[in-house]
C-alpha cells in the first residue's frame, strides 16, 4: 500500500509539473527549472535510501527529462545513475543496457572525465552487466571503474570496484584472476583502521565462493567461518541478506567433502533466516541451493522439488536457470530416464545460449556469446553423456555421431576459455576438461572402429594432441612469435622485469606461508603487488597483439597438427606412440609413415598394480644395493616389465620400428619404456634381459606437435659448460639427492657429492669446454652465462617442492655473502636485483631466455613433479623446455653419482662420435649395462631424453672446414705462382 500510494503522488506531480512547463503563458525560468530538477533528483534519492525503487525510478527520470532540457549535466548525471540504480533493485536489467549508448555519449560530451560521475556510473554498469550474465562486459566496466579510483587516489572505493571485479572474473570461470582481485581488495580493507566491517566481511565471503570454484573446500570453509565472525561482533541478528549468502556457501562446501549433516545444517539456517526476517529476495537461490545438496545425496525426489521451486520464481533471464535445467537433467539421467535427461539439458542449453533451434532435440548450439562456460560447459558434457548411453541402450548410430558433436562442440569451448584465461586457470580448465576429452576421444574410436572413417580416428588424435602440454606448446610458440616479429628488446625487458617481480612476491608469499604463524597482512601486501604487476603484464601483451600483427599471427594461427601432415614429418624408420590416460580407460595412437591407428588399452587394476610395484622397485636404492642381483628379485622385475611392454606397447604396432618417440600421459609419464621387456624371460641377470633399450632407440616428448617441431637457428659462443657445485655439509652421498618437501630450499643441507666434479671437468677436457667447479658453479654465473653454451650440464643436487612444483630447483654453491632472508629493501622492483642465493628454482628458470641446445640435468628426479592433468609432468625438465632449450636429459629419480658419471662419460663421447642424441644416451646404458656387474635398471635406467634424434653441432667441424679452406687456397696461391713463374 505504500508503494502504491508514493506512485499516485509521484504521478500527479508529473501531471502538474507537464501542464505547468507547457500551459503557462510566461515561460519557466531556467534557474526554477533547474531547482526543479534538483528538487525531484532528491525525492528519487530518499526513495531510494527507502528502497522505493518505482517511486525513486520516476522522480529520477522526470528530473533528468528536465536536467537535460536545461542543459544542467551535472544534475543530469546523478539522475542517470539513480534511474540506473533503481533498474538494478528492480530487475530492469536489459532496459536498462539498452540505455548505456546514449547516457554514455551525452555524458563523455558534457561531464568531466575527473567527476566522481564515472566512478559511480562504471560500477553501475558492470553490475548491472553482472545480472544479464554478460560478464565480458561487465569486467569492460569493472576494470574502468579500479582506474578512475587509482588515479583519484580513493582506495576504499578501489576495493570495492576490486571485490566487483573479483565477482565477474569468478562468474566468468577465471578463478585466477578473481582470486588475485578479492585479495587485493582484502588488503586495502584490512590496511584502513576504519573500514567498514560489512565490507570486509562481503570481502571474505567472496574469497569464500572462488576457494569453492577452485576446489579448495577446506579454504572455503575457512573464509566463511571468518566472515560469519565479523557479521556476528559487529551486527548481531542483523544483515540478514549476507548470512544467508554465508549459510548457504558452507552449507555447498561441506556438501562437496561428504559432510552431509553439516550441509543440511547451514541450508536450513539459511531458510531460517529467510523466514525469521521475512526476507524474500533471492528465496529461491536458498532453494536452488538446497535442490543441489540433495542431488549429491543422492536424495533426488527432494532435489527435484526445490530446483523446480527455484526455476518457478526465477524467471526466463536468471542466469541460474541453466544451472538449474542442468541439475535436473543429471538427475534423470542418473535415475535412467535418458530421453528426459535430454530434454533438460536441451532446455538448459536453450537458457544459456542466445538463439538455438530447440525443435531438434540432437541439434547444438552455435552461440554468438556465452559468458557462463562453466554451466554450458557441463551442459554439452552431460548431454553428450546421455547421447552415448542412448547410443548404447538404443543401438542407434545417430546418438552417437551426435555425441561427439556434442563434445567437439564443448573442445571449442575449451579453447576459447583457454585464449582468454591466465595460466593458473587455464591448468584449472584443462584438469577440468579431461572426463570430456577422455570421453570425446572414446566416441570418436568407436566410431572408427564401427565405420571405418579415417575423420573419425583424425577426431580422436586431435582430441588426445589437445589434452597434451598445452601451456607448455603456448609458451613456445609465444617464444618463437616474439623472435620472429621483431619486437624490441625494450619492451621484451619490460616484460621480463614484470614476470620476474610477479615470481619474487609470490615466492615471499610462499615462505611466509611456511611460517608457523604467517603474517597475513605482509602477504596481502605482496598480493596487490602481484596484482599491480599483472595488470601491467595484461597491459603490454595487448601492446604487443595490437601492434605487432606479425606476432599475433604465429602465437594464435598455428593449424591443428593432423595425421597425414604427422605422417609426412616423421622421419623414415621412425613411429610415433601417443597415450591418453582417462580417469576411466587408457587410449594409444600409433603412427609411421604408413601405419595410423588408434585404439583403447585395457586399463584395468592389474595394470595399475604391475606399474606401481615396477616403479616401486626401480626407485628404490637399497632395495637395487641389497637384492639387485636376487634371482627372484630379477624374476619379479621381469615378469613386470614383460606384463607391462604386453599391456602398453604389444597392440599398438604390428612391427618394431628403428626410432620410437613416446608421448607418455599420466602415471606413464614416471616409466622409462626402454626397461620394459620385449619378451617373458627367464633369465636370472639383469644384463640377459631382453629390453626394449636393445630393439630400438627412444625419445620421448611433451607432444606430437612439440616432437615434429623445427627448431630455430641457435649461435652459441662455444659449445659446452659444466657445472659441478660443492657442498658445505660434512656428509656424503652415492647418490644426487632429491628431496621432497615443502620447506624451502634454504633449510636444507645439502652432502657433498663424490664425482661431480670430476664428471664435469673430465667431459669439459674431452669438449676442450668449460667447467664451473666448487665455489665458481654459482646461480649468479650460471644466470649471466646462460646464452654462451650450446650443452649446459649440471651435475647437482635437486630438490623437489611436494606443494607447488614452481618451488623445485637445482642446488648451485652457496654465494660467499648471501643476504637471504625474506626482507625487502623497497618495493620498487627497478631497484632490486633478482635473487642469487644459490637455489636457482623452476620459477626462475621459466623466466630465463636460454640459448642452448641441449640441457643435462645431471642431478635427481629431474623428470618428477606434481602431475597436471592436461600437461603432464611440471619437472624442472619442463622449465628448461619453457625456456626455450629444445632437448632435456632428465632423470626420474635418484641417480646414483658414480654409475652418473660413468654414463655422462660414455654419453659424451658418443656424442663427439657424431650420434644423435637419442643413440648417445641409449649406447652408453648398453656400455653400463654390459660392463658393471651393478646392473639392476636403478643405476643406469633412470636417464631419458626429451628432445629430437639429431647430432648436437660439433665445433671442431668448423676448424676442419677452416682448415681445408686454407689448404685449398695455400694449393691454389702455390700453383697461380708457379704458372706465373713459368
Amino acid at each position: 500500500m505504500k508503494a502504491s500510494f508514493y506512485l499516485l503522488l509521484i504521478l500527479l506531480l508529473g501531471v502538474a509539473l507537464c501542464s505547468q512547463i507547457s500551459e503557462s503563458p510566461a515561460p519557466a525560468t531556467s534557474d526554477n527549472l533547474k531547482s526543479t530538477a534538483a528538487a525531484l533528483n532528491d525525492k528519487a534519492t530518499r526513495f531510494l535510501e527507502a528502497e522505493q525503487y518505482d517511486s525513486a525510478y520516476t522522480y529520477a527520470q522526470k528530473g533528468g527529462e528536465i536536467s537535460e532540457k536545461t542543459k544542467d549535466w551535472n544534475e543530469w548525471g546523478k539522475a542517470q545513475l539513480n534511474l540506473l540504480t533503481s533498474s538494478y533493485y528492480l530487475d530492469r536489467y536489459a532496459e536498462a543496457a539498452a540505455t548505456f549508448p546514449v547516457v554514455e555519449q551525452k555524458a563523455q560530451a558534457a561531464i568531466s572525465p575527473d567527476s566522481a560521475f564515472w566512478g559511480e556510473y562504471f560500477n553501475l554498469t558492470g553490475a548491472i552487466f553482472n545480472k544479464l550474465g554478460n560478464y565480458e562486459e561487465a569486467l569492460r566496466y569493472g576494470l574502468k571503474e579500479i582506474a578512475f579510483y587509482e588515479k583519484n587516489g580513493d582506495s576504499l572505493s578501489q576495493a570495492l570496484a576490486s571485490n566487483n571485479v573479483g565477482t565477474y572474473y569468478r562468474s566468468r570461470g577465471d578463478y585466477d584472476r578473481a582470486l588475485e582481485y578479492t585479495q587485493s581488495a582484502l588488503q586495502i580493507y584490512r590496511s584502513y583502521s576504519k573500514t567498514d566491517p560489512a565490507d570486509l566481511s562481503w570481502t571474505y565471503s567472496n574469497l569464500s565462493a572462488i576457494w569453492y570454484r577452485k576446489k579448495d573446500y577446506p579454504q572455503s570453509i575457512a573464509t566463511s567461518q571468518e566472515a560469519l565472525a565479523i557479521l556476528e561482533k559487529h551486527f548481531p541478528g542483523k544483515m540478514p541478506h549476507e548470512r544467508i549468502i554465508i549459510y548457504s556457501d558452507l552449507a555447498n562446501a561441506h556438501v562437496e567433502i561428504q559432510e552431509h549433516d553439516k550441509a543440511l545444517e547451514y541450508i536450513q539456517k539459511a531458510l531460517q533466516v529467510h523466514k525469521q526476517n521475512d526476507v524474500e529476495e533471492e528465496l529461491e537461490i536458498t532453494w536452488h541451493n538446497l535442490g543441489y545438496i540433495y542431488r549429491m545425496m543422492g536424495r533426488y525426489p527432494e532435489a527435484i522439488v526445490y530446483l523446480k521451486k527455484a526455476i518457478e520464481r526465477y524467471g526466463a533471464a536468471h542466469p541460474n536457470l541453466g544451472k538449474a535445467y542442468r541439475h535436473l537433467g543429471f538427475i534423470a539421467l542418473r535415475q535412467g530416464d535418458l530421453h528426459g535427461a535430454l530434454g533438460w539439458q536441451q532446455q538448459a542449453l536453450l537458457t544459456l545460449t542466445d538463439s538455438f533451434p530447440y525443435q531438434d532435440i540432437l541439434a547444438n548450439p552455435a552461440p554468438q556469446r556465452v559468458n557462463a562456460y562453466q554451466d554450458f560447459l557441463f551442459t554439452l558434457r552431460d548431454k553428450g553423456e546421455t547421447l552415448q548411453k542412448l547410443a548404447e541402450k538404443e543401438s542407434n548410430p545417430k546418438f552417437l555421431e551426435a555425441s561427439l558433436a556434442t563434445y567437439d562442440l564443448a573442445m571449442g569451448l575449451l579453447d576459447s576459455m583457454r585464449a582468454e584465461y591466465q595460466e593458473g586457470s587455464r591448468q584449472f580448465w584443462n584438469q577440468e576438461a579431461r572426463p570430456i576429452m577422455e570421453n570425446a576421444i572414446g566416441v570418436a574410436l568407436r566410431l572408427y572402429q564401427n565405420s571405418g572413417g579415417q575423420q573419425f580416428l583424425e577426431q580422436a588424435f586431435r582430441y588426445a594432441e589437445k589434452s597434451k602440454a598445452l601451456l607448455l606448446a603456448e609458451a613456445l610458440r609465444d617464444a618463437a612469435a616474439r623472435q620472429q616479429a621483431g619486437i624490441p628488446d625494450s619492451i621484451l625487458q619490460e616484460e621480463k622485469s614484470l614476470k620476474i617481480d610477479i615470481a619474487f612476491y609470490k615466492r615471499q608469499i610462499f615462505r611466509e606461508q611456511q611460517k608457523a604463524a604467517p603474517d597475513t597482512a605482509k602477504m596481502l601486501g605482496w598480493q596487490k603487488n602481484i596484482l599491480e604487476r599483472r595488470r601491467a603484464n595484461e597491459a603490454l601483451l595487448a601492446r604487443l597483439e595490437n601492434s605487432y600483427p606479425e606476432y599475433y599471427q604465429i602465437k594464435y594461427g598455428a593449424p591443428a597438427l593432423s595425421i597425414p601432415a604427422l605422417q609426412q614429418l616423421l622421419p623414415p624408420n621412425t613411429g610415433l606412440l601417443q597415450y591418453f590416460r582417462g580417469d576411466q580407460g587408457l587410449y594409444v595412437f600409433y603412427f609411421d609413415k604408413t601405419a595410423a591407428r588408434g585404439l583403447q588399452l585395457n586399463a584395468d587394476s592389474s595394470l595399475t598394480q604391475t606399474l606401481e610395484r615396477l616403479l616401486g622397485n626401480l626407485r628404490d636404492r637399497n632395495q637395487a644395493v641389497e637384492q639387485g642381483r636376487n634371482a627372484a628379485a630379477v624374476g619379479q622385475f621381469a615378469t613386470d616389465a614383460a606384463a607391462l611392454y604386453r599391456m602398453l606397447l604389444a597392440p599398438a604396432f604390428e612391427k618394431m620400428p628403428e626410432k620410437l618417440v613416446v608421448i607418455p600421459d599420466g602415471n606413464l609419464s614416471y616409466l622409462p619404456f626402454e626397461l620394459l621387456l620385449t619378451e617373458s624371460d627367464a633369465a636370472t641377470s639383469y644384463a640377459d634381459l631382453p629390453f626394449l633399450l636393445r630393439k630400438t632407440v627412444l625419445r620421448y616428448e611433451y607432444s606430437a606437435s612439440l616432437a615434429l617441431q623445427r627448431q630455430p637457428h641457435r649461435s652459441p659462443d662455444y659449445f659446452f659448460a659444466g657445472y659441478a657445485p660443492a657442498y658445505e655439509s660434512d656428509l656424503t652421498m652415492a647418490s644426487r639427492d632429491g628431496n621432497s618437501t615443502c620447506r624451502d630450499a634454504e633449510t636444507t643441507a645439502f652432502a657433498s657429492l663424490l664425482n661431480n666434479q670430476n664428471e664435469v671437468s673430465q667431459i669439459a677436457q674431452m669438449l676442450r669446454g668449460q667447467s664451473f667447479l666448487g665455489a665458481a658453479a654459482t646461480e649468479q654465473t650460471f644466470k649471466q652465462r646462460i646464452h654462451e653454451p650450446r650443452i649446459l650440464h649440471l651435475a647437482m643436487h635437486g630438490f623437489l617442492n611436494d606443494c607447488d612444483p614452481l618451488y623445485s630447483g637445482l642446488a648451485f654453491s652457496r654465494p660467499a655473502q648471501n643476504a637471504g632472508g625474506d626482507s625487502i629493501v623497497g618495493e620498487d622492483a627497478n631497484n632490486r636485483k633478482e635473487e642469487n642465493d644459490g637455489f636457482l628454482h623452476a620459477y626462475e628458470i621459466y623466466n630465463l631466455k636460454m640459448n642452448a641446445e641441449m640441457a643435462v640435468l645431471s642431478a635427481c628426479n629431474t623428470g618428477r613433479g606434481h602431475l597436471a592433468k592436461g600437461e603432464g609432468v611440471i619437472s624442472l625438465a619442463r622449465a628448461f623446455k619453457y625456456a626455450g632449450c629444445p632437448n632435456v636429459l632428465m632423470s626420474l629419480w635418484q641417480a646414483d653419482d658414480q654409475a652418473t658419471a660413468q654414463i655422462m662419460q660414455d654419453f659424451y663421447k658418443n656424442l663427439k662420435q657424431g650420434m644423435g642424441k637419442d643413440e648417445a644416451i641409449r649406447q652408453a646404458k648398453l656400455t653400463y649395462l654390459g660392463a658393471n656387474s651393478r646392473n639392476h635398471p636403478f643405476f643406469w635406467g633412470a636417464f631419458v631424453l626429451i628432445g629430437d634424434d639429431a647430432p648436437v653441432k660439433q665445433p671442431t667441424q668448423w676448424i676442419w672446414y677452416g682448415a681445408a679452406l686454407l689448404l685449398l687456397a695455400g694449393a691454389g696461391f702455390w700453383y697461380w705462382h708457379a704458372k706465373r713463374k713459368t
